[in-house]
């Protein structure tokens, strides 16, 4: 009985052993940690030469990087102040320092992401869940940001956005974070009007689940994904993001990050800049 008794424990233990396994698969392959797993074919990864350029603003205290935009040969760059307090710094990229800064609104303190339309900046909030169009130059002068418009992103996990060019249009991706792992083009016109961005959705689709950066060049969407060990930069046709809904189908180019806790990214001065919430560094990097 002993040796049955063992047997049958020993079955059991296997057979959990492998339900484990095949449970942290599927969830790895669902949550996009499958990159650590399934890697791109050759011909679709890309090299970056990344180059450090100092501490995030405020890494000293612990405040956590966000948004990244890049206006008229500045950087533009969010932190959260440990979610008490949003500051948007204008920072001078040839010697990374700021400056003029303004606060973001009161309930705006996680604010994840940044972009320009060539008029305004936007910022998107992951806690306040709204997207903030700001008027830029009054807001670094008052130290206060001047919102000329807002609306709820209807998202529990707002984390990035970019201003896009879409058929004739000029749309907001916003994504969620790890909830509906999706990331959705809004018509932000219609959106101030009404106050509902996802009525105002253009087109969406389902990227890995970590989305942390997006930024629209030459025609392409990059997309940062900040995954556990193996965080990458996508880049990502529109034409097939429309067509698939699938950010894994569309990927026409992927990168490392520089390092495990990429955030937001922006194109600008010839380079891809990022920063860090693992290391608190600035990047900027050569796309080859």
């Amino acid at each position: 009985m002993r040796a049955k008794g063992r047997t049958v424990f020993l079955a059991a233990m296997a057979i959990g052993m492998a339900l484990v396994l095949a449970i942290g698969l599927v969830a790895c392959c669902r949550f996009g940690v499958h990159n650590l797993f399934i890697r791109q074919p050759e011909g679709r990864v890309g090299q970056v030469v990344w180059e450090e350029r100092g501490p995030t603003t405020g890494s000293e205290n612990g405040y956590t990087p966000q948004g990244i935009a890049w206006v008229k040969g500045r950087l533009l760059f969010a932190n959260s102040w440990k979610d008490t307090l949003s500051r948007v710094y204008e920072i001078d990229p040839a010697d990374m320092k700021v400056a003029r800064w303004f606060d973001m609104p009161p309930e705006a303190v996680h604010t994840s992401g940044l972009s320009w339309d060539g008029s305004y900046l936007w910022g998107v909030d992951y806690i306040s869940n709204r997207a903030y169009r700001i008027d830029l130059e009054p807001s670094l002068a008052s130290g206060t940001a001047v919102v000329v418009g807002s609306f709820p992103t209807g998202l529990e996990g707002t984390s990035a956005c970019a201003v896009v060019a879409w058929e004739g249009e000029s749309l907001l991706a916003i994504s969620d974070f790890m909830r509906t792992r999706r990331t959705y083009f809004v018509r932000y016109e219609e959106a101030l009007a009404t106050g509902a961005a996802l009525a105002a959705v253009e087109f969406s689709y389902e990227n890995e689940g970590f989305s942390q950066g997006l930024e629209f060049a030459e025609g392409n969407l990059f997309e940062t994904e900040n995954k556990w060990r193996s965080a990458v930069i996508n880049r990502l046709d529109i034409g097939r993001l429309r067509e698939t809904g699938k950010a894994r189908d569309s990927i026409v180019k992927q990168y490392p990050a520089p390092d495990r806790g990429v955030e937001d990214l922006v194109l600008g001065g010839g380079y891809m800049w990022t920063s860090d919430e693992h290391v608190f560094r600035f990047f900027r990097g050569k796309l080859e």
